[in-house]
């Protein structure tokens, strides 16, 4: 213990060391966003819905009730795009797009370039695809938002009726051109044909095999 006058060393004075010795040091940028993230969870938690205490048990917000309707029009296949995205102000998921999309590339248009977003998309109608846009322009805070929350989204949209085929993760959005995301279904899909063995008749007893004259 240091000090520069005698009442440093009084009782007094040693409550003041302890307290400055026991303080925690900065926060670096990324533990400010954690501590942040766990606050946001601590509010689901709080809060008093049937929703919101299954979502905080799987870490997301709440879903908005838009985002469950559109998300149930996705599993009936009468629309086959969504997009999501998170208010972290408003602790919800919010829809920012429902509806049917004409083509690949247009569907990559309607992707934001510059925060993070949840996409589903019907690839051919026939594929349900699960889409993690996080741009790296985007903030921190943004991103690790979106990667804590996006296993409990995943569950809350699994409850509504949809089973993922395919899950991508892109760090830009021009990734999803139609070129990739045809490549990503058909390695994830099309497995190696085996062919089936003709079936040979067993030769009699007593009897050879039937050669075939050279």
């Amino acid at each position: 213990m240091f000090g520069t006058a005698q009442d440093d060393f009084s009782s007094a004075g040693y409550k003041r060391h302890r307290v400055h010795a026991e303080s925690s040091a900065p926060l670096t940028e990324r533990e400010q966003e954690l501590e942040r993230i766990r606050d946001d969870e601590s509010k689901v938690a709080e809060a008093p819905t049937m929703d919101s205490r299954r979502s905080h048990a799987r870490a997301v917000y709440p879903l908005h009730e838009d985002a469950k309707r559109a998300i149930r029009e996705f599993a009936s296949g009468t629309v086959n795009f969504v997009l999501l995205t998170i208010d972290s102000q408003k602790e919800t998921v919010n829809v920012e797009y429902t509806g049917s999309v004409q083509s690949h590339d247009e569907m990559k248009q309607r992707v934001p370039q510059n925060v993070p977003s949840y996409a589903l998309y019907w690839f051919d109608g026939s594929t349900r695809m699960f889409v993690y846009s996080c741009p790296s322009s985007s903030s921190v805070r943004e991103r690790m938002v979106y990667s804590t929350f996006r296993h409990g989204f995943t569950e809350c949209v699994r409850d509504l009726g949809v089973e993922f085929d395919i899950r991508m993760e892109v760090d830009d959005p021009e990734e999803l051109s139609a070129e990739a995301l045809e490549s990503e279904v058909s390695s994830r899909l099309v497995k190696p044909v085996v062919a089936q063995p003709k079936f040979k008749r067993p030769v009699p007893p007593n009897r050879r095999p039937r050669t075939t004259p050279s």
